[in-house]
């Protein structure tokens, strides 16, 4: 389950040519962590990139009441740690692997080496993160606008665009509240009055989405946006 930044939203290993991806995954070192592993944590000064080969990898922050907030979770081609590569920057959350785990350490020096054989791979990075960027600065104006019925309408009708099913997206109740940034409760409450529009119906693992013209539409109105232009497809050269 990832977090509403990471839909229609290309990874590193998307934006990649399978060329440059065998060079930085030949110029970084494959770790294995078991599940649950900390790889590392918030506050933590470990300059260097991570790529997720293999896995999945948790990304957020417990808070002093004992609550976790799960910012997003990666997977095989994603990656993190620009903020320590590019700017040496601290860790702003902990990495936790979720299940059986290989991600390639990428050092500072090693990715440099790489970068000076290959410029290229310098607008590749940048696109990589202004894609991510775009999509937080989205995340943020609607989490300031929006009511939290709305949000986890829009967060639905993303979540069913990018997996190209329309009538039910996969995921649970703690899932979406996790995306969201709030409590189950929260969720659940938002979730009622999503179902008292007949936008959504609950089911097992999943939620049902009745009409998602009838979803989307809604999602439109209440933001009070215009839609933003579909994203140009990636085209990578070789």
């Amino acid at each position: 389950m990832s977090d509403l930044t990471d839909f229609g939203v290309p990874s590193l290993g998307d934006l990649l040519t399978p060329r440059l991806a065998g060079l930085l995954r030949k110029s970084g070192t494959p770790v294995r962590y078991r599940d649950q592993a900390l790889i590392h944590a918030r506050g933590d000064i470990k300059p260097g990139l991570s790529m997720v080969r293999s896995g999945a990898v948790r990304i957020g922050n417990p808070g002093r009441s004992g609550s976790y907030v799960v910012t997003t979770v990666l997977g095989p081609g994603q990656c993190f740690g620009e903020f320590s590569l590019f700017a040496a920057l601290p860790r702003t959350h902990d990495a936790v692997a979720l299940g059986d785990t290989v991600i390639d350490q990428i050092s500072r020096a090693a990715f440099e080496s790489v970068l000076a054989a290959e410029p290229e791979l310098s607008g590749i990075m940048l696109g990589a993160v202004t894609h991510r960027l775009h999509a937080a600065t989205e995340l943020i104006d609607d989490m300031r606008r929006l009511s939290l019925p709305v949000r986890a309408a829009k967060l639905i009708w993303q979540m069913a665009s990018a997996s190209g099913h329309f009538d039910a997206v996969i995921c649970t109740q703690t899932e979406l509240a996790f995306a969201l940034g709030v409590s189950r409760v929260s969720s659940g409450k938002a979730l009622a009055r999503l179902q008292a529009h007949t936008l959504i119906e609950p089911g097992y693992g999943r939620i049902l989405i009745p009409d998602f013209t009838r979803l989307a539409r809604w999602v439109e109105a209440k933001a009070e946006l215009a839609p933003l232009a579909p994203a140009r497809p990636v085209v990578k050269t070789q």
